[in-house]
C-alpha cells in the first residue's frame, strides 16, 4: 500500500489486482480494482491498462462503459500488449458483452498480436 500510494505503478496494479480478485487478506473490492488499475493506467502500465479496460466491459466495479473499455484495451494493444490484442480480436468477431461484430477489427488484432508474438 505504501509503494502504491507514493506512485510506484507497478504497486498500483498490483492492488488493483488484489482488490480485483480478493486473493489477499482484505475482501474483493472491484471498486477499489477500479480506483488502483486507473491510478496504473494513467501512468502507463499496460497490464493495468488491460485490466480496467477489461472491468468496464465486463462492468466489474462500475456500470460497463463499452467506450472506455475499448479504449483503454487499445491503449495497451497499441504499445504490445498481446493479451489485449488477443481481447480485442474475440471481443469484435464474437459480439461479446455487446460490442459490436466487427469482423475487420478482429482480422486487424489477430494480425498484429501474430506480428507481436513473431517479433519475440
Amino acid at each position: 500500500m505504501p509503494a502504491a500510494e507514493k506512485g510506484s505503478r507497478a504497486a498500483q496494479r498490483d492492488l488493483g489486482a488484489f482488490y480485483a480478485t480478493g486473493d489477499w487478506t482484505l475482501p474483493k473490492d472491484p471498486a477499489l480494482a477500479i480506483y488502483w488499475y486507473t491510478r496504473a493506467a494513467e501512468r502507463g502500465e499496460l497490464d493495468a491498462q488491460y485490466n480496467l479496460g477489461f472491468m468496464y466491459i465486463l462492468s466489474e466495479g462500475t456500470q460497463q462503459d463499452l467506450a472506455k473499455g475499448l479504449a483503454w484495451l487499445r491503449t495497451s494493444a497499441g504499445q504490445g500488449h498481446t493479451g489485449a490484442m488477443r481481447l480485442l480480436a474475440d471481443l469484435y468477431r464474437n459480439a461479446y458483452y455487446g460490442v459490436p461484430r466487427d469482423a475487420q477489427e478482429a482480422e486487424r488484432w489477430d494480425r498484429r498480436a501474430r506480428t507481436e508474438k513473431d517479433q519475440r
